[in-house]
């Protein structure tokens, strides 16, 4: 008989191959649709599925860390607004804007008609120009004053000269008068030319007495004047003081008269008007109810109000980065683009107490108008940023997890193998793994039956997105 011939296989083996070739390529589009990453390209599991091994969905490891961001309800606020009242009542003559009008600072924006203002500045300038005029008046007293003073000053001059003159004409006398009394004593002369001598001596004396008292005068008359000129100096210092009263008083009508005009404080909208033209209008200050004639808001640049909650409040500062998105502007997202940043611009560093979040405020440009007051929508505030050597992977891979610790299973070589990790942020989504994974492992999510440490895995054919 002839020999016996062993049996061709190819064809079974040539099908296995060709199972084994549609699971890899199963496989390599499932996780290229969740994160690009396949076994060809990074050296993954084997794609050869061991007999018995049981089937399972994989997922790559996302590269890079998790931010820390709070996503909440902001409402719109115009950046400065402000309600105008009058300050002086009265009849409103001018209304020169309406609900809507773009105004910049200083604006005139009403006139109130207040007659007696008008008058009673007409009344202390009056008074003002009276109150200088006697000053001048003052000045031209010191003037004069002084020129006594000095007048007086050369009388007293002039007297004690006079006073010196006579006295040294009594001495001249005396000493006559002495000689004579010897040249008679001698009996050399006669007794009528003694009484002569005696007499002129006599009246020199008298003439010396009354030098003495015109100088007394001139000096009381010195010091007469010298009071005039204390007394003009205070009249001065009176009257100038009288012209700083008369100028207060004009000052405070002219801010009262300027209270009528109603300007805007800067620039943007007016977003309420309470009066028309002719209407009486009572100052704030008047009681009863008080109603602004405008209300103003700048609208150049708002503010969107965000109330982070407790757990977020110790991560955020001014700076953080924020993307704001309001519902009545789909398409709209503001964001930090160039040198225009949005940010956390001011927060408020305490918590409400009844809701337990923190009023955060983020200024946002608003040049063409677009946002209004009201408005609101969600802001992303971005916290703190992922660690750049970390990956990401589906909250629901960890097991075991504690202070900071856990553990994933992964496919090696067509095995389950458990790895521990490290771990970051957890959004609950998504967890940040500092340490124990890399972007080239496969981690299980899911198993058609429970999976033992060390078991046979088969990937699944559609890998999972996250």
């Amino acid at each position: 008989m002839p020999p016996k011939t062993r049996p061709r296989r190819w064809p079974k083996a040539a099908g296995f191959v060709a199972v084994a070739a549609c699971l890899a390529a199963v496989g390599w589009l499932g996780v290229a649709r969740w994160g690009g990453h396949v076994a060809a390209e990074t050296g993954g599991p084997a794609a050869a599925a061991l007999p018995g091994a049981v089937a399972v969905e994989v997922v790559a490891p996302r590269p890079g860390g998790l931010d820390r961001v709070s996503v909440q309800p902001g409402t719109v606020e115009p950046f400065e607004a402000a309600d105008l009242y009058a300050k002086a009542s009265g009849f409103l003559a001018v209304q020169s804007v309406d609900i809507g009008s773009r105004v910049k600072e200083g604006d005139v924006l009403a006139r109130i008609a207040v007659p007696e203002y008008d008058l009673q500045v007409k009344k202390d300038a009056a008074d003002v120009r009276r109150t200088e005029a006697k000053v001048r008046q003052s000045q031209a007293a010191i003037t004069t004053a002084d020129a006594n003073a000095r007048s007086a000053a050369a009388g007293v001059a002039l007297a004690q000269a006079e006073l010196k003159s006579k006295a040294s004409y009594r001495a001249y006398r005396q000493k006559q008068r002495d000689r004579i009394k010897g040249l008679f004593a001698q009996q050399a002369i006669d007794a009528k030319l003694v009484d002569e001598q005696e007499d002129q001596f006599e009246a020199a004396s008298s003439a010396e007495l009354a030098a003495g008292e015109a100088v007394n005068a001139a000096t009381q008359k010195l010091a007469a004047a010298k009071a005039k000129v204390e007394q003009a100096h205070a009249d001065e210092g009176y009257a100038e003081s009288e012209v700083a009263v008369a100028k207060a008083q004009l000052d405070k009508s002219v801010a009262l008269l300027d209270y009528t005009v109603v300007k805007s404080p800067y620039a943007g909208v007016v977003t309420r008007r309470s009066f028309s033209r002719g209407d009486f209008v009572r100052s704030a200050d008047s009681g009863g109810d008080r109603v602004p004639l405008f209300s103003v808001e700048r609208t150049e640049l708002m503010r969107v109000v965000v109330q982070v909650p407790d757990r977020d409040v110790p991560f955020v500062n001014p700076g953080d980065p924020a993307v704001v998105l309001i519902d009545a502007l789909p398409g709209a997202v503001f964001q930090t683009a160039g040198t225009e940043k949005v940010a956390v611009s001011r927060l408020a560093d305490s918590e409400d107490p009844q809701t337990r979040t923190m009023r955060t405020e983020v200024d946002v440009k608003n040049p063409d108008g677009r946002l209004r007051r009201g408005m609101y929508g969600r802001v992303t505030l971005t916290l703190e940023v992922g660690a750049a050597n970390a990956v990401r992977v589906p909250s629901g891979t960890l097991s075991s997890k504690a202070d900071g610790k856990a553990s994933v299973r992964v496919v090696v070589e067509g095995k389950a193998r458990t790895v521990p990790v490290r771990v970051g942020s957890d959004n609950g989504v998504e967890v940040e793994i500092l340490s124990g994974l890399t972007p080239a492992d496969w981690v299980i999510v899911r198993s058609a039956t429970p999976v033992e440490e060390g078991a046979a895995v088969s990937v699944g054919e559609a890998p999972v997105e996250h």
